[in-house]
């Protein structure tokens, strides 16, 4: 295998063996073999990070620095469906994980309390800077203290969808993912592994009639200011939690396929081409069908084949050292990279620029994203991980006994 560490493709992305505790009910119900590392996805993780930078540096309220309006609009046109992608595979990318990764030695409140501590201190340092900066206010106290517990996705307001640090709306979502996941698990676990590629096959087409559904019958209200799409039908289809669960079970679904020997292994090649028709075809499609149904497959179908070339020891450019370093602060890069075009965009005081200085803006704030990225990983996301796990487990809040 690959050398290179891979920090945040295992749920007990810090510690050492997990261990099962007393009286607890496991995750898992069947003894499972300890999965090989899938560097290569964890070296993904930053570049679906990085088209969610470009998609948000393009809109006029985060950044789009072009003055020359072709140019603006060709550089929105080019990274239009970069962020839905990019959330999108981040989405099925975290049910793939969390089968693949999983134990028997796992416990329920193990694995909620190791995400808590992966996610949450971030999002409240973040949450905490987009104050400092002026991204809320103060007195939007139902707002931010909706966000602050991460359930602003769950109210039908368009006030309440982007509050604060915008991307943290997404945290919402994996929220439930986390909560919902050993329950879901031990359902999937249930389901004999000839039917996974039914499995998929259905979630994927659960995600398409939901879709539709909400196409035709939900009734429309006022438009979004940035997309053309009703704010009724932008949240029903993206922004509410369970309208989501078809890409994390797609990405269950993915994960065993791949385990059991079922999977279709396209080349990357193939796998990257597949992903440029759909993005490209996405284009032309209703828009709320190009924000997440229309890449379930090629998402799943690339997953698979960078993940294929893991298990058969190949060298690519995922899985370097470099690669996975920027997968291991992409967590951290995806929290900041907002802040820091806000900032830009406060700085600038709206002001548009030529060609090349627009690209050097964009440049200098995706170089201070990924360098911010990277101090906090080291010095705040990490640190606090383990703080946090070492604290609850010596204090007894997640009760522990050794492996035989």
């Amino acid at each position: 295998m690959n050398t290179a560490i891979n920090r945040e493709i295992s749920i007990d992305a810090i510690h050492v063996d997990v261990n099962e505790s007393e009286g607890s009910q496991s995750v898992t119900t069947g003894k499972l073999p300890s999965p090989p590392k899938l560097p290569s996805l964890t070296g993904s993780r930053f570049w679906a990070a990085l088209l969610v930078f470009l998609f948000h540096s393009s809109l006029p309220s985060d950044l789009a620095p072009f003055s020359d309006p072709t140019i603006q609009h060709i550089f929105t046109v080019i990274v239009g469906k970069a962020g839905w992608l990019g959330v999108s595979y981040f989405f099925i990318l975290s049910g793939f994980i969390m089968v693949w990764s999983a134990r028997d030695n796992d416990t329920v409140g193990d694995f909620y309390l190791r995400r808590f501590a992966k996610i949450y201190p971030m999002h409240c340092l973040t949450w905490a800077i987009a104050f400092i900066i002026g991204a809320m206010s103060i007195y939007q106290y139902k707002l931010w203290a909706s966000n602050l517990f991460l359930l602003n996705t769950w109210v039908d307001d368009v006030r309440y969808f982007f509050v604060g640090n915008r991307p943290s709306w997404s945290l919402c979502i994996e929220a439930m993912f986390y909560l919902s996941f050993p329950f879901l698990f031990r359902i999937m676990k249930a389901i004999p592994e000839k039917f996974d590629l039914l499995g998929l096959t259905v979630v994927t087409a659960a995600s398409l009639l939901v879709q539709t559904y909400i196409y035709l019958w939900v009734e429309p209200n006022q438009m979004m200011k940035a997309f053309p799409i009703s704010q009724q039908h932008f949240w029903v289809s993206y922004i509410f939690p369970p309208s989501r669960i078809f890409e994390f079970l797609a990405g269950m679904f993915a994960a065993r396929l791949l385990m059991n020997g079922r999977a279709l292994v396209l080349t990357k090649t193939a796998s990257f081409a597949l992903l440029a028709v759909a993005y490209i075809g996405a284009m032309y499609l209703p828009y709320q069908f190009s924000m997440s149904v229309v890449f379930i497959i090629p998402v799943c179908l690339l997953i698979i084949s960078m993940a294929g070339d893991d298990l058969k020891n190949r060298n690519t450019l995922l899985n370097t050292k470099t690669s996975v370093w920027l997968g291991e602060i992409s967590y951290s890069f995806y929290m900041v990279h907002f802040l820091v075009l806000f900032y830009f965009l406060n700085l600038t005081a709206g002001r548009k620029f030529n060609l090349p200085e627009g690209i050097a803006l964009i440049a200098v704030a995706l170089v201070l994203s990924v360098s911010c990225a990277s101090f906090l990983y080291s010095y705040f996301e990490v640190p606090m991980m383990k703080l946090i796990l070492e604290k609850c487990r010596t204090k007894g809040l997640v009760i522990l006994r050794k492996s035989a």
